[in-house]
């Protein structure tokens, strides 16, 4: 026997956030029939505010309040060298591992398989014009050692090719597999200071 239609629907509805699969989806809807009104009122609420009251970045694509965010507006931040990471967690992450004083570049809308979506030229055409037209020196490309961040970064380095500029990437003691946003602060801080070059691969004769 089906659920009521309006249970379905939020079923649904819950079915559509990135890791929840049916059965999840139906334990949460459930959930929230046997939640208080005020505790559902509260929850819809919240997500219509952050929805609503935040947008991204127009320099750099992180979450804010209003563009352009606090890290970009900051005129004491390093603004030679740019560190690109696949999503706003990694920001927060390196921000409170105090990794990196310089500004970001945030590809969530750009490269971010793990949410379902597609590569986004725009993304990777607007670091490039951010390269060209504010003489940044250095691209700190700080990606996941994964399937997918070695993809990420492949696409950075194809979108910044002919630009007089810098590229690295985090020191090699980031495990494989690890995403960014678990890691120690510390370990996080050390990768980034010990950052390398990254030299493009030597083509095959």
């Amino acid at each position: 026997m089906a659920f009521p239609e309006p249970l379905e629907r939020l079923i649904r509805a819950l079915e559509r956030f990135p890791g929840v699969g049916p059965r999840s989806a139906e334990r949460m809807a459930l959930f929230v029939l046997r939640s208080d009104p005020e505790e559902v009122a509260a929850l819809a609420l919240a997500l219509r505010d952050a929805r609503m009251e935040t947008v991204r970045c127009d320099t750099c694509g992180n979450i804010t309040l209003q563009s352009p965010c606090r890290i970009c507006a900051d005129e004491s931040r390093n603004r030679s060298v740019v560190c690109v990471v696949e999503g706003p967690r990694e920001v927060e992450k390196m921000e409170s591992a105090g990794a990196h004083d310089g500004l970001y570049h945030v590809l969530v809308e750009g490269f971010s398989p793990r949410e379902g979506a597609e590569p986004d030229p725009r993304a990777l055409k607007h670091l490039r014009r951010r390269v060209i037209e504010d003489g940044v020196e250095e691209i700190v490309i700080a990606t996941a050692p994964d399937r997918e961040g070695e993809g990420a970064a492949l696409l950075v380095r194809e979108a910044l090719e002919g630009c007089p500029v810098t590229l690295t990437r985090l020191a090699r003691g980031v495990p494989v597999g690890t995403r960014l946003e678990y890691l120690h602060g510390e370990i996080l801080a050390e990768a980034f200071r010990e950052r390398r070059l990254w030299q493009a691969e030597p083509e095959e004769a």
